[in-house]
């Protein structure tokens, strides 16, 4: 099995950065796997339109759409990814943009380890909002 459910203790124990790129996986191969289904376009148009969701920009917009309805546990996992010390810095976004993007992916990430699916897909969705087809 891909994914075994894990109990929150072990997944609070994790950095927020090892979610957050947990996350950032699951929501790339998500956006791909949708896209391919809804749209099959050509393998160059996928990367364009997948990188118009999976980029800092676009999750900060899907972080704000969501931010009110998260949980507790949602928005503690979020909190510790924003208060990390980050060492990098996403090209064309702002500081803050980033930090809630990686916010975002250490939701996801935790939802997926956590093995809460229907909230997983919920918000998935939600960031397939941001796709621009206009690519």
């Amino acid at each position: 099995m891909l994914n075994e459910k894990l109990e929150d203790k072990t997944i609070n124990q994790m950095q927020p950065l090892v979610l957050a790129m947990i996350g950032d996986s699951v929501q790339t191969l998500f956006v791909r796997t949708e896209i391919a289904k809804r749209y099959g376009v050509k393998v160059n148009k996928m990367n364009k339109l997948v990188s118009s969701v999976v980029q800092a920009g676009s999750q900060f917009k899907t972080f704000k759409k969501i931010e009110e309805t998260l949980t507790e546990q949602e928005m503690d996992i979020a909190r510790r990814a924003r208060n990390t010390h980050i060492h990098t810095k996403a090209k064309n976004f702002s500081y803050n943009e980033y930090i809630y993007a990686t916010a975002l992916e250490a939701v996801i990430g935790y939802l997926y380890l956590s093995g809460n699916e229907e909230r997983l897909n919920e918000i998935l969705e939600k960031s397939l909002e941001e796709i621009n087809l206009e690519i």
